[in-house]
């Protein structure tokens, strides 16, 4: 599976006499979600879940600090920058990763996107058409993108680890439940069908977490 440029979801509007930044990033190779308003992009974090979220203030009339607190709420692990004019005082930042003061080239956007991608690699758990951040807990799978729970991800983290090996019932509920008791497995039955929701095209026909008959279940990645 080919590593894909990180997502950006830029947050300016285009006045000739601010510098903008959507148009160099694209130039750069980043798929480039350019909205005008903090509240604009957040109706459209289902269909474009960003890897980072830039926020360039500078053009927006507004020091941004409302804007990051919006979406550092919504998406607590999703790197945030900050540009500001050269002059801007900013406190209270703790919630931001990086303020960048103007002026700039892009290139110094590019190095932060760069070192953002370094770590978010150390936390990307890559198996064929399957990827998992887990960090964030984001799977994807035949471009298909999901949020998972934290026992999900722990879940599928397992089976990622052990493709096509077929794990009994209860040595896959103990390692995801952390657990010595596994007398009732009915909740791993459970996680398996909203594991499946996420991920499969038809999950009443599951290609890719397949059941195991009077075993268990086992991650199939010869689906395509």
């Amino acid at each position: 599976m080919q590593e894909q440029q990180q997502k950006v979801l830029l947050i300016e509007r285009k006045r000739k006499l601010e510098s903008c930044f959507r148009d160099d990033l694209l130039r750069k190779g980043y798929p480039v979600l350019g909205v005008e308003s903090g509240g604009e992009g957040l109706t459209r974090l289902n269909d474009f879940p960003p890897d980072v979220v830039i926020i360039n203030a500078a053009t927006l009339r507004t020091n941004g600090l409302r804007i990051c607190s919006w979406y550092r709420n919504r998406l607590p692990d999703t790197p945030l920058i900050l540009i500001v004019p050269e002059d801007e005082p900013i406190d209270d930042a703790d919630h931001i990763d990086v303020i960048l003061h103007l002026p700039f080239t892009v290139q110094k956007i590019v190095n932060r996107l760069r070192s953002f991608e370094i770590t978010r690699n150390q936390d990307l758990l890559i198996k064929g058409p399957l990827q998992l951040n887990r960090k964030t807990r984001m799977v994807t799978y035949k471009e298909k993108t999901s949020y998972l729970t934290p026992r999900l991800a722990r879940l599928l983290h397992i089976l990622m680890q052990n493709p096509g090996v077929e794990f009994p019932r209860r040595e896959l509920f103990k390692q995801a439940w952390k657990t010595d008791y596994t007398e009732d497995t009915r909740s791993l039955d459970v996680h398996i069908s909203w594991l499946r929701k996420a991920l499969e095209d038809d999950p009443q026909s599951p290609q890719l977490i397949k059941t195991v008959r009077g075993v268990g279940y086992k991650l199939d990645l010869s689906a395509r």
